[in-house]
């Protein structure tokens, strides 16, 4: 238990130190029975972007975890797609019964971008994995994948529909689910 406080004090600390960043985002999303808030913060001017999320799942458990990422335009030029790669270490606490939380290191990116014709439609995908090698304690694999189309009411404020699925291996157990199905949700950018 004062491993879990001491961790979450560390991302707290943390996300203070970025807060005072150049750039940052808001994301919150929900579904039937679970929610997601994500909170990122671009450290100085170097584009490096620092993540801090949480997911509570009420079936599946909780994820929580910090990250640090590359945030660019991969399109110079063109019309903008913004290009995120990085890794997140994350904390996963599956409600399995029997089963113990577990760490990873997952590496990965996404990518986000509006169409030329019509910039307020937004769509986007994310990919993050951490293989064996990368997974520690109880935990033996994970993989998240999203998805999602969003509408910008504003020129920083997209409400969007998303799907996303995550799963993950313990020791001694096949891919359990952290996660799956549709959601709603916005992000804004301050």
């Amino acid at each position: 238990m004062k491993i879990r406080h001491l961790w979450v004090s560390g991302l707290l600390g943390l996300a203070a130190v970025t807060a005072w960043g150049q750039g940052s985002g808001l994301d919150i999303n929900v579904s039937n029975n679970a929610a997601r808030v994500s909170y990122d913060s671009q450290i100085g001017y170097s584009g490096l972007d620092f993540l801090f999320q949480g997911l509570h799942n009420t079936d599946a458990g909780n994820i929580a975890g910090i990250g640090l990422g590359l945030r660019a335009n991969a399109n110079p030029g063109g019309a903008p797609i913004t290009a995120i790669l990085g890794a997140k270490a994350l904390w996963l606490d599956p409600s399995y019964t029997g089963i113990s939380s577990g760490y990873v290191v997952a590496l990965g990116g996404g990518v986000e971008f509006a169409l030329p014709a019509y910039n307020r439609l937004v769509f986007g995908g994310y990919l993050y994995w951490a293989p064996n090698i990368t997974s520690f304690s109880n935990a033996d694999r994970y993989l998240a994948l999203e998805a999602r189309a969003g509408y910008r009411l504003m020129p920083n404020g997209t409400i969007y529909l998303g799907y996303r699925h995550m799963t993950a291996r313990f020791k001694g157990t096949d891919s359990l689910v952290m996660d799956n199905g549709f959601n709603i949700g916005f992000s804004i950018r301050f």
